[in-house]
């Protein structure tokens, strides 16, 4: 039998009693740590199945997306989530710079091929929004009704991927740009002049404790 040196003491390599057309095999059985790992592997996976299929320890996709959604919408909308949709809203909107510069950049990636970089408008397309006058708006959350459903004859359409906190954002900046009277092409600027806005509200911030 063959015989190897492991450096301290001269070994032999043992025979199994298998006779395949005169070839023998040496009997080296598989190394105990290799049955640990697979054993514990099988284990591994039926602990696995059990706890993320069979029971509600580990959130789904779906509810680890869902909840992952919910966390960004807290950072970016805050106390908004909770307020309902009315002109209070726009207005502290109106009194929050991070917000109202979150309704800017909805209006330059939705609405600006219609009423200009500038909402100063664009003729045969969308109207001034920066001067007095107004033809669908007689109050601020007319404003809101205009992004959520469009206009009848189609020509402002609805927004419908935006969800209600983005609507106010972008309603409560369109309504802020209101009297800075950025100058635009002819006819852009028809309508009728309405009251006054409210002043917006500002940020009270809760004491601590």
């Amino acid at each position: 039998m063959p015989e190897y040196n492991d450096g301290n003491q001269t070994n032999q390599d043992e025979l199994t009693d298998h006779n395949y057309d005169g070839i023998q095999e040496y009997d080296n059985p598989i190394p105990g740590w290799w049955h640990l790992i697979f054993i514990g592997s099988v284990v591994f996976s039926l602990i696995y199945v059990v706890v993320v299929h069979m029971t509600s320890i580990v959130p789904t996709r779906e509810e680890s997306y869902n909840h992952k959604v919910a966390a960004a919408e807290e950072v970016q909308f805050g106390k908004l989530r909770g307020m309902p949709m009315d002109e209070a809203k726009l207005l502290t909107i109106m009194g929050n710079e991070q917000w109202l510069s979150s309704g800017e950049s909805i209006f330059n990636g939705t609405c600006t091929v219609c009423h200009g970089k500038q909402a100063q408008g664009i003729e045969g397309l969308g109207f001034n929004l920066t001067d007095e006058k107004f033809v669908y708006v007689k109050g601020m959350m007319d404003i809101v009704e205009l992004v959520i459903n469009g206009t009848e004859n189609k020509k402002m359409p609805a927004q419908t991927l935006l969800n209600e906190n983005e609507v106010a954002m972008v309603a409560a900046y369109v309504a802020s740009l209101r009297g800075t009277n950025v100058p635009g092409p002819a006819g852009s600027t028809i309508g009728e002049e309405i009251p006054p806005f409210p002043a917006p509200a500002p940020i009270v911030e809760e004491a601590d404790g």
